[in-house]
């Protein structure tokens, strides 16, 4: 005679094992997905947040010790620059509105167009700004980071009317 309680228990125990399995495959092959440009489309992201949060602290560790721009600024200056920009400006929101990656190899180059919005201390206007940044990247030591920031974009500071 056939013990019907145990059967549905194995039966049950092994679509649980089954689907766990499947569970364990899908994470893993998702792990291993992660492909280039979702690394440095995360280092993209993680500045903009960092900007956001003016967290100086964790803008340094996404730029080089190689970073050079064509301006001449080194890794240290630039953050100077960064640490001078949250002292004059708050409440800074970031969109980035387009982002175009290309990769070869251990470098890689992103356009990005963007929107910044921000006040100064003391006053109510709420400004922006349009620009496009081009962020040239090296995967040195394992990690995507700036090697070189080049600006564009009006270069003035606009703002937002207020609709009664």
């Amino acid at each position: 005679m056939i013990n019907l309680r145990d059967s549905r228990r194995k039966q049950g125990f092994l679509v649980f094992l089954v689907t766990a399995s499947a569970f364990a495959v899908y994470l893993l092959a998702r792990g291993c997905a992660e492909n280039e440009e979702s690394r440095v489309r995360k280092v993209i992201y993680s500045g903009s947040l960092c900007v956001e949060k003016r967290d100086l602290s964790g803008c340094a560790p996404l730029v080089s010790e190689n970073y050079e721009d064509k301006y001449g600024n080194s890794k240290l200056t630039l953050l100077r620059v960064v640490s001078a920009i949250f002292g004059e400006y708050q409440d800074i929101k970031v969109e980035i509105k387009q982002l175009k990656i290309d990769i070869e190899g251990a470098q890689a180059a992103a356009d990005i167009s963007f929107k910044a919005y921000f006040r100064k201390p003391g006053d109510a206007q709420l400004y922006y700004d349009n620009g496009k940044l081009e962020v040239r990247l090296d995967k040195g030591s394992g990690r995507w980071k700036a090697v070189s920031i080049e600006y564009s974009g009006s270069s003035e500071i606009l703002f937002l009317q207020t609709v009664a």
